[in-house]
């Protein structure tokens, strides 16, 4: 378990977050959280950059940026600064805060990586936890939460352009995000209030320490999976394109298949279950999309795209280059067996197509 130190310092000097890396933002170093908060409201309003967009900008982890805003009252309007958002640090119950997500109502559920994200539209109406593992289940949604992963949570409010814009956000050790649950217009706003009187930790002073990664846990990690992939994979996987991968996501549209679509974050899987609406490709991004869901995968990046014949159905898998599972388009099990025909008929195409074996 990772150590956190809260910062209680009244000076509020940024020397609390783990890399004491003087930060310059137009030419004036960044010292205090105060400047963060002028420095994210900025980015945010006028260079209409993301989270981790101003986080990597700023020299910091998403977490640390979030936690620069713990301790703010009062939020001003879009157009003064610095206090476009503020952040409630919350209490390390995740199970029991997982729970009370039902409260809120229909919510927008985000889970991502590097290369992938998962956006569902969900109810919390089905979450249950085994020791350090919660689940999330409904008709169309699967979400596993390894809770030992997890290491800070926080609600967080935004000004936006015509609406204050509420979520639920939860990092692990090293600052990375595992999960997001983004309240729509029409969840139970009034919740939000609810939730930080049972939930928010007793020390609302902004500064967190962060584990940072070392280079010999990287190699131990790359080592390990490794190991892992190159037993699993010989003989079974084909190493497929990404133009490869859109010819036959297209193809399933047409088809009306059923697919489980998973991606994966350090401390969460999350799945959703159904038959596609559309697939796009806009800014070397893949975007799938239906009704109450959307996939966004970044495949000119992802090193490894692999059908999986160990597997049945086949599966495709999406790996980075350390090994990690980054996202998984599977079959459903709710499919007709004509469709688990068409399915591995697809798949078995490829191989008329551009493909390689892994050795």
């Amino acid at each position: 378990m990772v150590l956190v130190v809260h910062s209680f310092r009244t000076s509020q000097r940024f020397s609390p977050f783990s890399k004491p890396v003087p930060i310059f933002i137009g030419g004036l170093m960044c010292s205090t959280f105060q400047d963060i908060r002028k420095s994210f409201a900025s980015l945010r309003v006028e260079n209409k950059q993301r989270h981790r967009e101003i986080a990597s900008f700023l020299n910091v982890t998403e977490v640390e940026l979030i936690d620069s805003h713990v301790g703010v009252t009062k939020l001003e309007s879009i157009k003064s600064f610095p206090n476009l958002a503020r952040a409630i640090r919350l209490k390390p119950s995740w199970p029991s805060i997982i729970q009370d997500i039902q409260g809120f109502g229909e919510v927008m559920s985000l889970t991502r990586n590097t290369h992938a994200v998962h956006e569902n539209l969900s109810f919390y109406k089905h979450a249950s936890s085994l020791d350090d593992v919660g689940m999330v289940l409904s008709e169309e949604l699967a979400i596993r939460l390894m809770y030992e992963k997890w290491e800070f949570g926080y609600l967080f409010e935004e000004c936006k352009a015509h609406a204050l814009q509420r979520s639920i956000q939860f990092f692990d050790e090293f600052g990375m995000p595992v999960h997001k649950i983004f309240l729509l217009p029409h969840s139970h706003h009034w919740y939000f209030d609810d939730l930080a009187k049972r939930w928010a930790d007793s020390n609302q002073e902004p500064g967190i320490l962060v584990q940072e990664k070392l280079e010999s846990d990287e190699q131990i990690k790359r080592g390990a999976n490794a190991s892992i992939i190159d037993e699993r994979h010989v003989g079974q996987k084909e190493i497929i394109d990404a133009d490869v991968i859109q010819f036959l996501l297209r193809s399933t549209v047409d088809l009306k298949l059923p697919l489980v679509i998973t991606v994966q974050s350090n401390g969460v899987s999350q799945s959703h279950d159904g038959v596609l609406d559309e697939v796009r490709d806009h800014n070397h991004w893949l975007h799938l999309i239906n009704q109450q869901f959307n996939c966004h995968l970044q495949l000119t990046l992802m090193p490894k795209i692999c059908i999986n014949h160990q597997e049945s159905p086949f599966l495709i898998e999406m790996f980075d280059k350390e090994g990690f599972l980054l996202a998984s388009i599977a079959l459903s099990a709710k499919a007709a067996p004509a469709d688990t025909g068409a399915w591995e008929e697809l798949l078995e195409g490829v191989k008329g197509r551009e493909l390689s074996l892994l050795e």
